[in-house]
């Protein structure tokens, strides 16, 4: 590891937690009350469960963000610092109201319904961009859920690799369901494209796994693809 840079990993993304709920029940209107078998709040959201996952591994992890000045919002900054993430470049805005997302899980499947709140606010201006000085790569999550950010995610990964940082992304599912929002502009200065199975038949326009893989990938563009039970495939 080069010791001149303090950080292996910046993450910049959205920060929310998850209220799961498991259950064989479907939600119903007409205010009819079904029972759940499990609920659990934790932590949520794409770009922290990386970070998380990156600093169990032992890499040393700074995060980039938005939240409220709330419970949800002081809960997730928490959990990071717990994990040996640091969050100096996470901001605390009284205005916002942290987001959350409800998922109810059922067997192999779930649904989510997510409250966009602070996560869609992030803007490039709020970025303190000294600390891609301080780190080796440079990882994106929500591109999606990113609508204040999204426009400058290109400008953004660019200036990391001006800096010299090697850079990945995930998606995430668009809600919107264009599955475009300037993703072929952000994928031309990605290093690492990290979308799950779904999104990457619906960004190639293909149901055929491999037929996609080789539309996204590039020379210098690696698809790793994440398949559910089956694994993975770069």
């Amino acid at each position: 590891m080069t010791e001149s840079k303090p950080f292996d990993l910046l993450v910049v993304g959205e920060i929310n937690p998850d209220l799961i709920l498991r259950g064989d029940v479907e939600p119903a209107f007409g205010q009819v009350e079904k029972m759940v078998d499990d609920a659990t709040l934790t932590i949520g959201s794409s770009s922290v469960i990386f970070a998380c996952g990156a600093a169990r591994l032992g890499l040393r992890v700074a995060f980039a963000g938005i939240v409220g000045d709330d419970t949800f919002g002081q809960y997730m900054c928490e959990q990071m610092a717990a994990r040996g993430i640091d969050t100096s470049a996470v901001r605390v805005d009284p205005g916002l109201r942290t987001g959350f997302s409800v998922i109810l899980s059922r067997g192999a499947d779930r649904a989510i319904l997510t409250f966009a709140g602070s996560i869609a606010a992030l803007r490039y201006d709020m970025l303190d961009l000294r600390m891609l000085d301080r780190a080796r790569h440079l990882h994106l999550g929500a591109f999606f859920m990113l609508d204040a950010l999204r426009p400058d995610v290109p400008r953004l990964l660019g200036e990391a690799r001006v800096r010299g940082l090697t850079t990945s992304l995930d998606t995430n599912y668009d809600p919107s369901g264009r599955w475009d929002g300037g993703l072929r502009n952000t994928l031309r200065l990605t290093d690492v494209f990290l979308p799950n199975e779904a999104e990457l038949h619906a960004i190639a326009g293909t149901t055929d796994t491999d037929a996609a893989l080789a539309r996204l990938a590039g020379p210098k563009q690696t698809v790793a693809a994440k398949l559910g039970a089956q694994g993975g495939v770069a």
